[in-house]
């Protein structure tokens, strides 16, 4: 396996990331905002300020789905209600459905299909197109970000205490049983993008971006 690229995040706290073939898309979880990078100079092409704060993001092919969260205080779980909205740079932001339970935190599209994770729960969650719940595959360790490559989920996970990073690959029709652990992170990452090329994670707590490749045998 190739080593880890660091970039300096050129906004604080990044979090959710998506590529739709142009920019990297990124969520911030200090400001709650939505960036497009340049992926060369990592310069921010444009800022958009959702209706509440941004989590993780996905790029469907034709616009983006997020998962937007109010501001509350931590302990204060019972107004933590999530919901998915549709985004386009022309169009802004639309709500489409509620999270399952109101819970969610990263999102991925494949095949006309949306699914999110619930890192508390150690949840993947098939939805259908009006938010509910088709499967649900249960995980031994927390989800805190995937994206989808060639029919298989790349998941970043955590442990129960949040730290332990670790890139970890399952079949979308797979039992949780088939996970396979591809590599370690020595911080705590959050969300997985794929550009074609090279997979990235954010370092959220260093403000930085992080990209890696897989070793072919």
């Amino acid at each position: 396996m190739n080593g880890l690229v660091r970039y300096a995040s050129p906004v604080r706290g990044p979090q959710g990331l998506a590529w739709d073939g142009e920019s990297m898309w990124l969520t911030s979880a200090a400001n709650g905002r939505l960036y497009a990078l340049d992926p060369k100079t990592w310069n921010v092409r444009r800022e958009f300020a959702p209706p509440h704060e941004s989590l993780g993001v996905t790029y469907t092919g034709s616009d983006f789905r997020l998962i937007l969260a109010p501001a509350i205080d931590e302990p204060d779980l019972e107004r933590d209600r999530r919901y998915v909205y549709s985004f386009t740079p022309g169009a802004g932001f639309s709500e489409c459905f509620p999270c399952p339970d109101f819970s969610g935190s990263f999102l991925a599209y494949a095949n006309g299909t949306l699914y999110l994770s619930q890192a508390w729960d150690k949840k993947l969650i098939e939805l259908d197109e009006r938010g509910a719940p088709v499967r649900e595959v249960q995980l031994e360790r927390r989800p805190v970000g995937m994206t989808i490559v060639d029919g298989a989920f790349y998941l970043a996970t955590v442990d129960d205490d949040w730290v332990d990073g670790r890139l970890q690959r399952l079949g979308v029709d797979a039992a949780a049983s088939s996970i396979e652990t591809l590599r370690s992170f020595a911080f705590k990452p959050r969300s997985v993008a794929y550009d074609g090329e090279r997979f990235w994670t954010a370092d959220r707590n260093n403000h930085a971006i992080v990209s890696f490749t897989l070793a072919t045998s």
